[in-house]
């Protein structure tokens, strides 16, 4: 059944005032004037809470007099000098909801920003990249204005999780500087990237809609659901959870102090989880491409800021996707949803090389194809950790020997200690190493499903994936459950001193690489001891635990209740000889328009 739209829909997603930059031109000759924008970002509470909504103001001005002004194609504004004018004067910014809590920065990077009041150190705060002092301020060129309104926990609840706890954000709204206007005043052109020594001016007609794909099995959302979506990912930006290889280190916890968390979870997983929830409503014949393209340019803009943020950094920085635990998911797919829509394939054919180097020092993540391992026996599961020498392996034995949970140990199974999201060493089994198939195994299964899915729904995007064993993966969780068998390691010697032993350090222990563990514990490369001691130990490390059910967190529900029919789309074609990075290729059947009743 079809959704009957209203024609008023966006105004449930935002309240504007100083209609003059809101006439809703679309004459490039003729566009809208004015010299104030006002937006009010209606809150939600996906962090609880209590709802407050964010309200941004706006003053400017071209000469002293209007400047010309009007909407993206996702409603975000921009501004232009007027006729004969050459600069736009930006001469207020401020928020009569928040009056104390709002920033703004102008072009933002990943490493210096000035979004917040600085009262927790993130690492990648300045006070002087705080424009609201400094105004007025004259810009000529393509200038992204980034606002940004902080959380008042002391009225809306505190921060998402303990680690962000005294500052995070609410809400982001970008108002763009530009030196003429723009296509159609702006209504078939996707708001320039916030961030990246270029900016990207792109229109329409740099996609290929065609792509997008409908299936009727999917279900879409009434008027106030795309509202949502189009407000979600035009006042939400990804770009400051990436990581920097010059910092060596990505900021606040995987970026969660700086997602909006009046709009969405501050989580990786959520987030992740949230994006592909609307991914499928876009999939859906339940709504018509015109009702979905305001909030097709809102994702797809959320896509190019998280894309030129990870590939064009200011000259002598770099950056990478970042991977661990479940903070991390949920960056590839926008930047492969806006790839495979594009008609030049620069982009896509960037993405595509991703997963074979996923695994590399200074290009780890994203988590979606850095924890997934081609093992002995198939694909596994696992974060690699950032160690050497003997505390590599050791890590992996170390949360081992303390959880207690390997085949015939002599205590209480405790699988939630340690990091609880690293590899097995030798590929043989499922991490973690407290109890395979638990924690962020758990946690990770259902973002790493819906990526799978998506690439099968979508061709162009299973082709940039470019990663078999996330298939190969995802389907044998679906068929076996947990993977621990056959596993040739032994377990820890029952002999060992479980209350000394430390073979994270190597100290303390009695049998730990001589009977159990690895042949050298000090090679990060060895391989495991397989041979057991007669009644001490035995091979096998979780060979009780192999088969285990393994329900995934952080699903999305139409993938979950379809995966039946989705899996049935998917034909592999494993090729290593022709794969660029021996990560193996996909070849889907289904076309971007593809209707299966």
């Amino acid at each position: 059944m079809r959704w009957i739209l209203p024609i008023i829909v966006y105004i449930l997603v935002l309240s504007n005032g100083y209609a003059a930059c809101n006439c809703g031109s679309v004459d490039q000759a003729n566009p809208c004037t004015g010299q104030s924008i006002s937006v009010t970002v209606l809150a939600d509470t996906p962090n609880f809470g209590t709802a407050v909504d964010n309200v941004y103001s706006w003053a400017f001005n071209s000469g002293g007099g209007d400047a010309r002004c009007g909407q993206f194609s996702n409603g975000d504004y921009w501004v232009a000098p007027a006729s004969g004018q050459s600069t736009v004067t930006i001469t207020g910014i401020s928020s009569s909801s928040h009056a104390s809590w709002i920033r703004a920065d102008a072009n933002p990077t990943l490493e210096l920003m000035g979004l917040l009041t600085g009262t927790v150190a993130y690492g990648n705060y300045s006070a002087t990249e705080n424009i609201i002092p400094n105004l007025p301020i004259s810009y000529s060129g393509i200038d992204s204005i980034v606002a940004a309104i902080q959380r008042n926990e002391a009225v809306e609840g505190v921060c998402g999780t303990q680690n962000i706890e005294g500052q995070c954000i609410d809400s982001y709204h970008v108002v763009t500087v530009l030196p003429t206007v723009p296509e159609n005043a702006g209504s078939t052109v996707i708001r320039p990237n916030i961030t990246g020594e270029t900016k990207v001016m792109l229109t329409y007609s740099d996609f290929d809609f065609t792509r997008l794909p409908v299936y009727s099995f999917l279900t879409g959302t009434d008027a106030a659901g795309l509202a949502r979506m189009k407000k979600r990912w035009s006042h939400s930006t990804e770009m400051f959870a990436l990581f920097s290889v010059n910092d060596n280190n990505g900021y606040s916890e995987g970026g969660r102090a700086f997602r909006s968390h009046v709009l969405i979870d501050d989580y990786g997983a959520g987030m992740a989880s949230t994006w592909y929830n609307d991914m499928l409503i876009l999939f859906s014949d339940d709504h018509t491409t015109a009702e979905k393209m305001p909030i097709l340019s809102a994702m797809l803009t959320y896509g190019l800021d998280l894309y030129k943020c990870r590939y064009d950094p200011p000259a002598g920085y770099s950056r990478y996707w970042g991977t661990g635990a479940t903070q991390h998911p949920g960056r590839f797919a926008p930047t492969a949803f806006l790839a495979a829509l594009m008609v030049d394939q620069t982009y896509a054919n960037n993405l595509k090389l991703v997963a074979g180097h996923s695994k590399d020092h200074f290009s780890m993540g994203p988590p979606e194809f850095a924890q997934i391992h081609d093992g002995p026996n198939g694909s596994v599961y696992g974060d690699i950790p950032n160690l050497t020498g003997k505390y590599f392996q050791g890590a992996y034995w170390n949360d081992l020997l303390n959880s207690k949970c390997w085949d015939g140990h002599p205590g209480t199974c405790n699988e939630a200690l340690g990091a609880k999201t690293m590899f097995d060493p030798y590929l043989y089994i499922d991490g973690p190493p407290n109890y395979p198939g638990t924690s962020y195994f758990y946690t990770s299964l259902g973002v790493d499903r819906s990526l799978a899915a998506i690439g099968i729904l979508m061709p162009q995007i299973g082709a940039i994936i470019n990663f078999t064993p996330l298939y190969d993966f995802v389907f044998r969780v679906a068929d076996h459950g947990v993977l621990a068998a056959p596993d040739p390691c032994v377990t820890p010697d029952s002999r060992e001193d479980l209350v000394n032993c430390d073979a994270y350090r190597n100290t303390g222990c009695l049998y730990y690489g001589t009977t159990w563990g690895p042949v050298d514990v000090n090679d990060p490369a060895s391989a495991c001891i397989t041979t057991p001691t007669e009644s001490y130990n035995k091979q096998g490390r979780f060979e009780l635990r192999d088969g285990a059910p393994a329900n995934g967190g952080y699903t999305t529900a139409q993938i979950e209740s379809n995966w039946t029919t989705i899996r049935s789309m998917y034909i592999a074609n494993i090729s290593k000889s022709a794969d660029l990075n021996g990560v193996g290729s996909v070849l889907l059947n289904g076309a971007g328009s593809l209707t299966i009743q």
